[in-house]
């Protein structure tokens, strides 16, 4: 073999081992509410009925080349480990027992209820309690004099939420290796037994659930007098909310001191956008990483990050998702992704195949709108599946989109 044919052969062989066996299925996954039909602390709550039922009210045709599936999220970090194994496995033994693809999504960030010994630097009485906890959750400044005790969260309403945790701590960072350490090697010992016809039920493993700081646990000015004067009142807490309007901070109190200055990026001036991204990619290319080494394919492997909606440039550029070790994937409210601000261009330099819409809602007035979304979603570029949020969401609207997610799926070539 002279030399030129030899770099033919390892340039082939190179191409060959990144893609070998990808899975090249396009999926729409309906992502079930946690707690609703499938509750973490019950693994019995993860059998066939839920599956079925699913699959029967939208009843689409079997497409090989755009599959229906089920999506659900594993909190790992909010009830105890052992029954968010024992559901994960159910999970994925049902859906071979249906042959229904599934999204696994886990998350040891919006969720951390089961470990206040991450959290409580505040409360001697409660569990937990650790002064030095203080570096584990968010600043309003450069020094963990400001630590916060509290947060809010608006997924449609206001709710109050433990403190916005520091995502570059290496304690939070170590718990979440920890607990992938324990999951991922269970999806990758079930994913390579099955046969390779059956490879498609797994559509992909999602890591970092809309990873970002200051959104989906912003702090309001001198909030910590809220938990502190009124722990369990809440009708006196502002209303403002998290205002994408308002830039990187969403109009309320900055935060994300902490990470930034944790992870070395800066301990003075002010924060920007590129300075969050940074701290984003970190803890998302960490994660990626670790199921990497773990044993997942990367094409399997998606990023969740947060912080990218209108208007664009005031906010996280779409760069935060993309590594060496997965997909990136977003979340997508009512957007096209054509208009998504800078989602192209970095799409276009990324190094892996493949990107999800892992967080979708885009209504449409009717059957032909919804359609049309959906198309337009999946036909982007090289996306591979988009997650509709929420299955329970879209049971109580007009049955225009689970007629329009059949269509779609019997249409698709």
């Amino acid at each position: 073999m002279n030399f030129y044919r030899k770099i033919l052969f390892t340039c082939a062989l190179f191409v060959f081992s990144q893609f070998k066996g990808q899975n090249q299925t396009r999926y729409i996954f309906l992502n079930t509410m946690p707690g609703r039909s499938l509750v973490l602390a019950r693994p019995s709550t993860y059998n066939r009925n839920f599956f079925e039922d699913v699959i029967k009210k939208v009843n689409a045709p079997v497409n090989l080349k755009l599959r229906l599936g089920i999506s659900a999220i594993f909190d790992f970090l909010s009830t105890n480990i052992d029954s968010v194994e024992k559901s994960l496995d159910r999970f994925m033994q049902v859906s071979q027992e249906t042959k229904t693809p599934i999204l696994i999504n886990l998350d040891g960030i919006n969720w951390m209820n089961a470990r206040p010994d991450l959290w409580n630097w505040w409360d001697p009485k409660a569990k937990g309690y650790n002064p030095a906890n203080k570096k584990n959750v968010e600043w309003t400044s450069w020094d963990d004099s400001s630590a916060i005790k509290i947060s809010w969260r608006n997924w449609g309403t206001q709710f109050r939420v433990l403190p916005a945790p520091n995502i570059s701590s290496p304690a939070i960072i170590g718990v979440q290796i920890a607990a992938l350490k324990r999951l991922v090697p269970r999806i990758v010992k079930w994913y390579n037994s099955l046969p390779s016809q059956e490879k498609y039920l797994l559509g992909g493993v999602k890591l970092g659930h809309e990873t970002s700081i200051g959104v989906n646990a912003y702090y309001y000015k001198k909030g910590n007098r809220y938990i502190e004067q009124m722990p369990y009142n809440t009708s006196l807490d502002p209303l403002e909310s998290y205002n994408a309007e308002a830039g990187i901070n969403g109009g309320v109190e900055q935060i994300g001191y902490a990470a930034i200055k944790t992870a070395g990026i800066k301990d003075k001036g002010r924060i920007t956008a590129a300075d969050m991204e940074q701290v984003v990619h970190n803890f998302l290319d960490t994660l990626c990483k670790t199921a990497f080494r773990l044993g997942l394919p990367k094409n399997i492997i998606y990023t969740h990050q947060g912080g990218t909606f209108a208007p664009w440039e005031k906010h996280l550029s779409f760069s935060a998702a993309v590594n060496d070790f997965s997909n990136p994937g977003w979340s997508f409210y009512s957007t096209d992704p054509n208009t998504a601000g800078d989602l192209g261009k970095f799409l276009d330099k990324r190094s892996t195949r493949g990107w999800a819409a892992v967080e979708w809602w885009w209504q449409g007035a009717d059957k032909n709108e919804w359609i049309h979304n959906l198309q337009t979603t999946l036909k982007y570029k090289d996306c591979r599946f988009l997650a509709i949020y929420n299955w329970e969401t879209l049971l109580r609207m007009p049955n225009d989109g689970i007629e329009a997610i059949k269509e779609v799926i019997a249409n698709w070539k």
